[in-house]
């Protein structure tokens, strides 16, 4: 995984069908999918937020908001055309933190089992803090 800052006078970005990714909290971050479309010198970004609502095609700083987005690389094996066609497709498509969320759409579209590694690992802390909690008032 490395940063990607596009500074003035951009010159290369990633492909389209990459995930990039921006940190949102503590131990998780947003994904996208690099579209094959361009706004203002930059490429766009498909992505399903709860910001958004659900799966939307934004430009790189809306994306972004400010922030340093990494390049997460190209987990599947379909070509870039079809990965950007599946995550194109599922545009409007609404949000939900448990069941279609960002990860969600990323493997969906890559091809890849649609599940959330991030929700998951969300799931599992709660519940080692509720067996903490039970187990310190027991």
């Amino acid at each position: 995984m490395h940063n990607i800052g596009f500074p003035a006078g951009l010159t290369s970005c990633p492909a389209p069908g990459t995930v990039v990714s921006l940190p949102t909290h503590v131990l998780f971050r947003h994904k996208g999918i690099v579209s094959d479309r361009r706004s203002g010198g930059k490429p766009m970004v498909i992505s399903n937020s709860a910001r958004r609502g659900g799966v939307y095609e934004e430009s790189w700083d809306e994306f972004s908001e400010g922030r340093q987005v990494s390049e997460e690389g190209y987990p599947g094996a379909l070509p870039n055309f079809e990965v950007v066609a599946r995550a194109r497709e599922k545009i409007g498509s609404r949000y939900n933190v448990f069941t279609w969320n960002c990860d969600s759409l990323v493997n969906y579209a890559h091809g890849l089992p649609s599940q959330s590694p991030q929700v998951a690992l969300t799931l599992l802390l709660l519940g080692l803090g509720l067996a903490v909690t039970l187990a310190f008032r027991g």
